[in-house]
């Protein structure tokens, strides 16, 4: 195999942007979660495509290549049609224009978003036929592409829309940014209240994801065109006459390409794993992934058992994380000064509460006891 970095890296990609898929999914984020489904698509096409056509530029699997040559094309709206979404959401929330946010709301634009995500790049399949020339091309250690013709409905059909999707996320990405300098003090608590599940933390990487994916997008699509405007530029006749030759299958060598095309097909294989790489450093890195891989190596660790494997030596995580607790110095003592005895049950207890704070509670003898709250912070 000539490029055996390409299902290699387009294998690793796969994984990467699954790997923070279990905690997406119970936080509920739409957007997110159709943004990993077409980067793992598209991962999962390049991983096949790059081991099927090896060396060799034959028509293997006609079915497989008119699918995958179809979500490849619509791979470039799904991305930035999520990212819209995402910081669409966002910027709503930073406004707090809808001081409540009923079950009911919530709902309606959870299917918003999935039918935005996932319904609007396969509604731009019809608009692609529109400029689609012939079946399909198949380019040897690359696999297969549906390449539309060069007339200003195929630039406009492939290109424009993308780029004007893309400019809409940074947009709302600014606007983003502005709500969250404007009302930096009370930040935690506009997000509290939106019952959104997000941090401050978590809210800014998700601007940063989508305009770090956006712009790798855009550059993209600005070397796709340049490609794309060096060919001569075919007026759009009629749809008989662009459509005369459609059951055409080209199929063209690694060799066959100029310098400048095989560079442009290239990036095109690396972009998939590159958002893949861009997703998993801002989201597979941080507390809550290192948590669910705790959780996951426990799972493993518990089907071992099952299966008869057992090791002594390794060292089990809990079953549920458990986080430092820091000595906070709580001593409760009389309204005299003097310490309270409990019996032997130690002079006072702790309660973890889920705002953050401790209560120290004792029993108290003749009804002197003085209970205190005592609040975390852990740096």
């Amino acid at each position: 195999m000539l490029h055996a970095d390409y299902p290699f890296w387009s294998f690793v990609g796969l994984v990467a942007v699954l790997l923070p898929l279990p905690w997406h999914w119970r936080a509920r984020n739409v957007a997110t979660l159709a943004l990993i489904f077409w980067i793992a698509l598209a991962n999962l096409i390049v991983f096949v495509n790059s081991l099927v056509w090896a060396d060799n530029f034959a028509d293997h699997a006609p079915a497989w290549c008119d699918i995958s040559g179809r979500i490849w094309q619509i791979f470039g709206y799904g991305i930035p049609a999520c990212s819209l979404a995402q910081m669409r959401r966002l910027e709503s929330v930073a406004s707090t224009r809808r001081s409540v946010i009923t079950a009911a709301h919530r709902r309606r634009r959870m299917w918003l978003e999935a039918a935005w995500c996932l319904l609007l790049p396969p509604f731009m399949l019809p608009l692609l036929y529109v400029a689609q020339g012939h079946r399909y091309d198949i380019y040897e250690n690359v696999g297969c592409r549906i390449v539309p013709t060069t007339t200003w409905a195929g630039l406009i059909v492939t290109h424009c829309f993308t780029i004007l999707i893309a400019l809409a996320v940074l947009v709302y990405s600014a606007l983003a940014i502005r709500w969250f300098l404007v009302r930096r003090l009370q930040f935690r608590a506009i997000l509290a209240a939106s019952q959104t599940g997000l941090s401050v933390s978590r809210y800014l990487r998700l601007i940063a994801l989508a305009i770090v994916e956006v712009v790798l997008l855009l550059i993209n699509q600005i070397i796709s065109l340049v490609v794309v405007l060096r060919l001569p530029i075919v007026p759009y006749t009629s749809w008989s006459d662009i459509h005369y030759q459609y059951g055409l299958i080209s199929q063209v060598a690694e060799a066959q390409l100029t310098p400048f095309a095989h560079v442009v097909s290239v990036l095109s294989l690396y972009a998939a794993p590159l958002y893949a790489f861009v997703f998993f450093i801002f989201f597979g890195l941080g507390e809550e992934a290192v948590l669910e891989y705790v959780r996951m190596y426990g799972r493993l660790l518990r089907l071992a058992e099952r299966v008869g494997f057992k090791e002594a030596s390794v060292i089990r995580p809990p079953a549920s994380p458990i986080l430092f607790v820091p000595s906070l110095g709580v001593h409760t003592t009389s309204a005299t000064g003097r310490p309270l005895r409990d019996g032997g049950r130690g002079l006072s207890s702790i309660d973890d509460k889920e705002d953050g704070t401790f209560e120290a509670q004792s029993p108290s003898v003749g009804g002197y006891g003085i209970p205190m709250t005592v609040e975390r912070s852990v740096v």
